[in-house]
């Protein structure tokens, strides 16, 4: 067992995960916490749960807009297809969800699981760049002052790192990618050369995967595609800040914060910062790293530790749990194991050399 690669990366993984939230109950008022745990009132995590769902839909429609050039498909086909990605992302560590999602696609679509995972790609890095947006949006609400300080604090990172680490990769790979898709032979030419000290048999496999997971990215070096791809990106966070907007009634958050205007900023900063978090593949869920920087611009704009960490907690479990209770749900009624999916999964990679 110790010399399998697997059981150090899960080990890595595991300790990752417990790591991050130890560090966010370190920093927590557990009395505090029980406290504002308790006044809650849970009424509202059911029309915050539909709202999500809801926003689940609106990424269907996204990524109906990606798969265009490669499927004609419908955004309630999809649905469920990125019903099950969140779910195995809820699930497995490492965002392995969406290699379930792209082989998902791939069974029920005319669509290469290489091509579905770049057009999965690029929704990642079109949302890193829209949290960047935010972040700076909510700026105009709520100064920044002492934010970057807490955040050294939090990561263990000089303040001069932070900033380059955040925003470069989000910059380089969308580059990267409208530079694939104006000019895709290059990156191609790169893929065979790195594949040249491989055999025979994965030499073609890496070519033949590289060159659908290219065609993934068609269509978007031109400024109109870039344009609506945008477009229709905000409208799923919107909807994502409407969840975090009514879990905050449930806390009463608008009262320690004093206004309504205030509130709507420390939503912004919420979705932006607690996003960028789970951009770094960690634990399953991002559990960890979602409630420790949620509750850290929370208590940044005044919200009390307990509140705030309450708030972390509850908002995550209403975006994960009814997500995998839907998802396993569907694959019950569809009779379709969900170690399958991961099998599936696993031999795509060998069947996309064919």
């Amino acid at each position: 067992m110790v010399r399998n690669p697997r059981f150090w990366f899960g080990l890595a993984t595991t300790a990752a995960f417990l790591a991050l939230l130890a560090l966010f109950f370190v920093r927590t008022d557990f009395a505090a916490w029980v406290d504002a745990l308790s006044g809650a009132n849970y009424f509202w995590a059911a029309p915050a749960a539909a709202v999500y769902f809801f926003s689940l839909y609106l990424r269907a429609i996204r990524w109906r807009f990606l798969l265009r050039p490669f499927a004609s498909v419908t955004a309630f086909r999809l649905y469920p297809v990125v019903l099950l990605g969140y779910t195995a992302n809820n699930l497995l560590p490492l965002r392995a969800g969406e290699l379930v999602r792209s082989y998902y696609l791939s069974t029920r679509e005319p669509v290469r699981s290489a091509t579905g995972l770049a057009t999965i790609v690029v929704e990642r890095v079109t949302d890193g760049l829209v949290m960047l947006f935010l972040l700076l949006l909510g700026a105009l609400f709520i100064p920044l002052s002492g934010l970057p300080d807490r955040v050294s604090a939090a990561v263990n990172l000089p303040l001069w790192a932070i900033a380059p680490i955040v925003v470069t990769p989000f910059v380089i790979v969308f580059g990267l990618i409208v530079m694939a898709a104006l000019r895709p032979r290059p990156f191609l030419h790169l893929a065979a050369f790195a594949a040249r000290p491989l055999p025979g048999r994965y030499r073609a496999f890496v070519r033949v995967f590289a060159a659908r997971f290219i065609r993934g990215f068609e269509g978007l070096h031109r400024p109109g595609r870039l344009a609506a791809l945008f477009a229709l990106s905000f409208p799923v966070w919107i909807a994502e800040g409407v969840v975090y907007f009514i879990i905050a009634a449930a806390f009463d958050l608008h009262a320690q914060l004093g206004s309504l205007w205030l509130l709507a900023g420390a939503i912004i900063l919420v979705v932006a910062l607690s996003n960028l978090a789970l951009s770094i593949p960690t634990s399953q869920g991002g559990v960890g790293p979602f409630e420790l920087f949620t509750a850290l611009t929370l208590a940044l704009v005044g919200v009390d530790n307990g509140s705030a960490s309450a708030y972390a907690v509850v908002l995550h479990a209403v975006q994960i749990l009814p997500v995998i209770a839907a998802g396993l749900a569907y694959l019950a009624f569809k009779g379709v194991p969900f170690s399958e999916l991961l099998r599936g999964r696993a031999q795509t990679t060998a069947e996309e050399s064919s």
